[in-house]
């Protein structure tokens, strides 16, 4: 008896099973009934297959945890069949899948309903829960995207605690057809708890990009931050709040009492107003901003981690406007040792950038100036050994700057 098609009289069984009997059920259906469930001949001429893996089907996993979420739909022969196909262990067949997807009016809300299940995910899930990733690529983008957008940010227990999962997840996701998907990964690529999928989301969108002004380091708000990487933000008559990204990347939040002109900034406080007059909307929306803030920061670092290694070569025009003069990105670019090369192909020349009156530049750890000229292209650099006498040198230019990486770079010898 398949295991993918249970009866009426083997689901009562089943039901009343131990796990064990279960499993032995299981094993004992072969691979080729199972297909032949699905639409798919067996292979006459291929040799007798190995027994099935010891393996428990979906209905079951977990004392029918899944079953309980999918509650009448469970009975939906589509979905059912479907979700038997999720379990496979052979190679995912997409045209199969795609055949049982369109079949299923209700496959849409019964893979959303899995997705919100509750609790640990056992190891015994794990193939179900690969299968279900891949079928809900096949929906369509308005619901396969938040779906998988959740799964690959571990925000479902599905994913939990699984990197190889929510990595599945976010190439599902590059796999999904239409314009919601660029945005979606690029939220992960920010927004992303861990720096592993923030990496693997940010890898992804960039495949998708048809151009650089499509990429994300092209598109990155500055969010009302002026020169000084900070923006003043009113929270009552009397009282005004400074957000500010220091150099390094920290950003930082400072209530100061106005006693004169808007302009000026006034008493410093130690921490929040706690005046009657302090609109309290406002203090919102600075928290808001600020976190806001630290998540750009979070993903720059992130884009600037995937620029060092894939050696990604900058023209001087986009470098200055979307790296070092970027109010965001900046904070971060400008403690970093970058090359530059001449373009006419010159020896590239390491240095922390500088401003030199109105020009950004580059400076060496001998204190040499490097202006970049039209047609010059920059990369950040990547770590390098120093000798004792190199590594005290640019500490003393990062000292002087008063910068430290944002990326490893410099290593002793």
């Amino acid at each position: 008896m398949p295991t993918n098609a249970p009866g009426e009289a083997a689901a009562k069984a089943a039901a009343t099973a131990t796990a064990a009997d279960v499993r032995q059920a299981s094993a004992a259906g072969s691979p080729d009934a199972a297909g032949a469930a699905f639409g798919r001949k067996p292979d006459a001429s291929s040799e007798p297959a190995a027994p099935a893996q010891d393996r428990i089907p979906w209905r079951y996993l977990e004392d029918g945890a899944y079953e309980r979420l999918l509650g009448s739909l469970a009975d939906d022969a589509d979905v059912s069949a479907l979700l038997d196909y999720c379990e496979r262990s052979s190679p995912w067949d997409e045209a199969a899948a795609c055949r049982l997807v369109d079949r299923a009016p209700h496959a849409g809300l019964a893979l959303s309903r899995l997705v919100d299940k509750e609790g640990l995910t056992p190891p015994q899930s794990a193939e179900f829960v690969s299968g279900l990733i891949k079928a809900l690529s096949l929906l369509p983008a308005e619901e396969a995207v938040p779906l998988l957008v959740r799964l690959a940010a571990q925000q479902s227990r599905l994913t939990a605690g699984s990197m190889p999962m929510a990595r599945a997840a976010i190439r599902a996701l590059a796999a999904v057809h239409g314009e919601l998907v660029p945005p979606a990964l690029h939220q992960l690529a920010a927004e992303a708890r861990l720096a592993a999928l923030r990496k693997a989301a940010y890898s992804e969108l960039k495949r998708r990009l048809r151009t650089l002004s499509d990429a994300p380091e092209w598109t990155v708000s500055t969010f009302g931050l002026d020169g000084a990487r900070q923006v003043r933000i009113s929270v009552g008559p009397d009282h005004v709040a400074i957000i500010r990204i220091q150099l390094g990347g920290r950003v930082k939040v400072r209530y100061h009492e106005r006693s004169g002109p808007e302009a000026v900034e006034g008493r410093p406080l130690a921490g929040r107003p706690t005046a009657a007059t302090v609109d309290q909307d406002a203090l919102r929306e600075v928290s808001e901003l600020a976190a806001e803030l630290r998540t750009a920061v979070r993903a720059a670092r992130t884009r600037l981690a995937s620029a060092q290694g894939e050696r990604r070569e900058i023209p001087l025009e986009d470098w200055l406007e979307h790296y070092i003069t970027h109010p965001v990105t900046g904070s971060l670019a400008r403690t970093l040792l970058w090359e530059v090369r001449g373009g006419h192909g010159e020896a590239w020349r390491m240095g922390l950038p500088k401003k030199a009156g109105r020009h950004w530049g580059l400076v060496t750890e001998t204190t040499e100036q490097i202006v970049p000229r039209d047609g010059d292209v920059l990369r950040i650099a990547v770590p390098v050994r120093l000798t004792p006498a190199q590594q005290r040198a640019w500490t003393r230019v990062l000292a002087k700057a008063g910068a430290e990486p944002a990326l490893k770079q410099i290593k002793p010898r």
